[in-house]
């Protein structure tokens, strides 16, 4: 707190005046970068793409954050603990919760509109979103995190599109993760064929 104090010139005793401790001030600068990847994110208008165009828009969204906010993005995934959410104020968890709640809605959304138009077998919607985001934000961390020399930022956004691809089409019915209907598969994958 002192280091903050110092670099933004005010006393350790006012910087305590807005935040109750140093998980409040760590928190408070992850929502700000929850807050721009969730209006990027929202901004995709998946609603009005086709699945496939809303995987891809989606992805890229978030390969962007990871790209040009690698602080925020260590941050808000790679930073935060449970200890550290329980010493905050329960106004600020909440607004984390509904910034992240609204990033995994747009993946919901693009996840439970496959499901209408019967693209994937019936699953929760929320967990597959979840399976995808965690793919793709494993394969960032590992870019980010001492792997530099392994995992570039060319080879993460090319894993996390490859991830991405493999997970959706081991979803899909009719040959999804059977190796039946490649061509078909990835036909879809590159937007060619409507299901």
């Amino acid at each position: 707190m002192e280091q903050v104090a110092s670099q933004a010139g005010f006393s350790k005793r006012t910087v305590y005046l807005y935040f109750k401790n140093k998980d409040e001030l760590f928190i408070t600068v992850a929502e700000q970068g929850l807050v721009i990847l969730r209006e990027r994110l929202e901004a995709v208008g998946v609603d009005d793409l086709s699945v496939q165009e809303g995987i891809r828009s989606i992805l890229d969204t978030y390969l962007w954050f990871a790209r040009e906010h690698p602080s925020y993005f260590r941050i808000i995934f790679q930073e935060p603990t449970p200890q550290m959410m329980a010493n905050i104020s329960e106004k600020l968890r909440r607004r984390v919760e509904e910034h992240e709640q609204a990033c995994l809605g747009v993946v919901v959304r693009v996840t439970q509109k496959a499901l209408a138009q019967g693209l994937i077998s019936e699953a929760d919607p929320m967990e597959i979103a979840g399976i995808f985001w965690g793919a793709v934000t494993g394969i960032v961390q590992l870019s980010m995190g001492g792997s530099q020399s392994v995992f570039t930022r060319r080879t993460r956004e090319q894993l996390s599109q490859k991830a991405v691809w493999l997970l959706f089409e081991g979803m899909l019915k009719n040959g999804g993760g059977q190796g039946g209907g490649r061509a078909k598969k990835n036909a879809i994958r590159r937007g060619r064929l409507k299901p």
